[in-house]
């Protein structure tokens, strides 16, 4: 079993990177690998409560529903949710230490930036 951390980064509404970032998420959990999802920098809106089809975007709902349901952990970095005043995360996005991010992506056997 590897250790599989992926990380999103991005802003949510600009780009498919986010919604394919969760997409790929739940497909790893195929094996039996741990999948860790982290959200930085301008990633934390894609956890933060948010109506993307209001800009013709695709929802991620479903993608964040599976993550839960499969019990993947998905994290949220305190300094970039701070930084940005996001007030709240969807359910099941904990929020995290900046120590806690840099532990789970050094202790990974597999790290993919998105």
């Amino acid at each position: 079993m590897k250790k599989i951390t992926v990380i999103v980064r991005n802003l949510p509404l600009n780009t498919r990177r986010n919604a394919e970032a969760l997409r790929m998420s739940v497909g790893l959990t195929l094996r039996e690998d741990k999948v860790t999802v982290i959200f930085m920098d301008d990633g934390v809106y894609t956890a933060a409560p948010g109506k993307p089809e209001l800009v013709n975007a695709a929802s991620p709902k479903k993608e964040f529903e599976a993550l839960s349901m499969l019990k993947c952990p998905m994290l949220a970095d305190k300094p970039s949710i701070e930084k940005r005043g996001i007030k709240s995360l969807l359910a099941n996005v904990a929020p995290a230490e900046r120590e806690e991010i840099v532990r789970t992506i050094t202790q990974s056997d597999i790290v993919i930036p998105f």
